[in-house]
């Protein structure tokens, strides 16, 4: 387990931040997507902004997990780094 895992899991037994967590997992589980799939394609947060023409910081935000990005945004996203962005909603149970 990295360190960053097992912090992860330590803070995750208190209620208050599994709360906090847990309220903005959507946000977390998009930026995760994004910046996988950047990763896999081989290109720098710079790299992605040139081809949206726009900055760095930009895609950091985009990245970042505070904030859901808008659909146009993940779209030009997925452009930039020669991917099709999909929409799937999974029924829970």
């Amino acid at each position: 387990m990295t360190k960053l895992a097992a912090l992860k899991k330590q803070w995750m037994k208190d209620p208050d931040v599994r709360e906090a967590y847990e309220a903005h997992a959507f946000e977390f589980e998009i930026a995760r997507s994004l910046i996988e799939a950047r990763s896999n394609a081989g290109l720098t947060q710079a790299e992605v902004a040139k081809r949206m023409g726009t900055t760095q910081s930009v895609i950091a935000r985009i990245e970042g997990g505070s904030q859901l990005p808008s659909m146009k945004s993940v779209i030009r996203y997925a452009r930039a780094i020669g991917a099709h962005p999909v929409l799937q909603l999974i029924q829970l149970r």
